[in-house]
């Protein structure tokens, strides 16, 4: 990603982007047959999606929600399970 294009891009999409690099790596040297390599690409991916799940857990406890109103509120009688 371009120096200046990641600067202002949210840190949930740079993740993301690290996570796609490292998997194309990773399938990339396992065609060619560079175990070591693509592991080593797996377990950086590995570590970006961590990154990418703390980040999105972060943001879900950020958000309160609305005790006045639940999600079952706005879903017809009929169609509640």
């Amino acid at each position: 990603m371009p120096d200046d294009i990641k600067e202002t891009v949210p840190k949930v999409l740079k993740t993301l982007w690290d996570l796609e690099n490292e998997l194309r790596g990773a399938a990339q040297n396992s065609v060619v047959l560079r175990r070591e390599e693509a592991k080593k690409h797996l377990a950086e991916a590995r570590q970006h999606l961590d990154d990418l799940l703390s980040l999105v857990r972060s943001h879900d406890g950020a958000i309160e929600p609305d005790s006045a109103s639940s999600a079952d509120d706005d879903i017809p009688p009929q169609i509640k399970h």
